[in-house]
């Protein structure tokens, strides 16, 4: 286990000092052109922008964006502003919504080994939770980033900074319920969490676990990705304690620490409540509703804002042309979901749409050829024209006008071929 994990953080930390330059690049391209069309589609405000901008500059989420996408460029252009539009319209109004605690993290300089911060979850809190457990897990996870950034701040001076963390899941007392877990908030993790948050988890570490959770485990692995699984780890104390020391480990954990409950939490700190979006405008519903949330920081005695009419409501897609270089199916039109941007598909594609693709990028290649050869070939049909006309030999009234009707044929020819120019381009 010491080993795979040192071998796993000595590759990582030297794929982001390969990637340096091109990650100053990416940061550039983000600020200069994908910030400023986001600003222009969306219709951004300065708080809006400074809290997009914030995320943006976050070296290590863009380098585990740029790590999950093999290093290409556009393909991590691509999700970093899909996720941009999703942070906007889904996890900003999360955010100044109340939630009980589901991660603990312990504060600097407390680490494992290799520097990488300790988070602690015990999974029957999440059981417990009044608040949708999704809505936990969406401002649990932007903590955890934040306080990386937090680290990078505050600690880049001692040299390199941590890009992931070591969890350790307590399974103490989620046994009696473990047939009745929620299958599809792990799906939704898998989909829609890991890959917005990806690399932040250098491994797992599970505790207090019984016969019945190993079980559970052998049929879980079976469908859960292999780079998770080298991941996860089931220590006994006695390993627990000899990979991180008493000294960085609680006391209900083997550890001379205090308490998990006596020790602050560094997720909690006045760093995070600076960091949090500008609150989203309140809904509009009467006050006093039951269905009205509850807004951390906005008075509620606010009157309420005036009804909007059917043609103010901000439409739920957002459609791209077909031939717009920013469509990832070039040639057939596509459209965005508000809602849930990370997705992209096509409306139609059927032969019709493939056969105009294919003629639009073989005008595009060809057309200069191509109107190059038809004015040669009618500057050398004239040029024959006027030598056969000084001769004034042969010709008679009929060949006279079959080369005039030959002539309109070319134009008309010309003109056709200039609409049909128009219309692919």
């Amino acid at each position: 286990m010491d080993i795979q994990l040192q071998e796993n953080n000595d590759r990582l930390v030297l794929e982001f000092d390969a990637a340096r330059s091109d990650l100053a690049a990416l940061r550039d391209t983000l600020h200069d052109h994908v910030l400023t069309q986001l600003k222009l589609e969306l219709a951004l405000t300065d708080p809006d922008i400074a809290w997009l901008s914030e995320w943006l500059s976050d070296t290590g989420s863009m380098f585990r964006l740029f790590r999950r996408h093999k290093f290409i460029y556009s393909f991590t252009l691509q999700e970093i502003r899909s996720i941009s539009i999703w942070r906007l319209h889904v996890l900003r109004p999360v955010l100044h919504i109340t939630h009980s605690t589901l991660f603990h993290c312990l504060p600097p300089p407390i680490s494992d080994p290799f520097g990488r911060p300790m988070v602690f979850l015990k999974l029957a809190s999440l059981q417990s939770s009044p608040c949708s457990a999704k809505d936990v897990i969406l401002q649990e996870v932007e903590r955890l980033r934040l306080h990386l950034t937090y680290i990078r701040d505050h600690y880049a001076h001692t040299g390199s900074f941590p890009l992931q963390y070591l969890v350790f899941v307590d399974l103490d007392g989620f046994s009696n319920s473990i047939q009745n877990y929620n299958l599809d908030l792990c799906s939704w993790v898998l989909t829609d969490i890991i890959p917005r948050y990806p690399g932040m988890l250098a491994a797992v570490f599970l505790l207090n676990y019984s016969w019945m959770h190993s079980g559970a485990w052998s049929v879980a692995k079976r469908i859960i990705p292999s780079s998770i699984i080298a991941r996860v780890f089931f220590p006994s104390r006695a390993q627990l304690v000899s990979y991180c020391s008493p000294a960085n480990l609680p006391q209900e954990y083997g550890g001379s620490l205090p308490t998990l409950d006596q020790i602050d939490d560094a997720l909690r700190s006045p760093y995070q409540t600076h960091h949090l979006p500008p609150p989203p405008p309140l809904p509009d519903l009467p006050n006093g509703s039951p269905d009205a949330p509850q807004i951390v920081g906005v008075e509620t005695s606010l009157p309420p804002s005036p009804p909007r009419s059917a043609l103010q409501r901000i439409p739920s897609t957002i459609s791209l042309p077909p031939m717009s270089p920013g469509n990832p199916f070039f040639g057939y039109p596509a459209i965005a979901s508000v809602s849930s941007p990370h997705t992209i598909r096509h409306v139609q594609r059927g032969p019709r749409e493939l056969v105009r693709t294919l003629a639009v990028l073989w005008w595009r290649r060809w057309s200069r050829w191509i109107w190059a050869s038809m004015c040669a070939a009618v500057l050398v049909f004239v040029l024959r024209l006027l030598r056969r006309a000084r001769a004034g030999a042969g010709i008679t009234i009929g060949s006279t006008l079959g080369t005039v009707a030959t002539i309109k044929a070319l134009v008309r020819a010309i003109s056709m071929s200039s609409d049909v120019r128009r219309a692919l381009t």
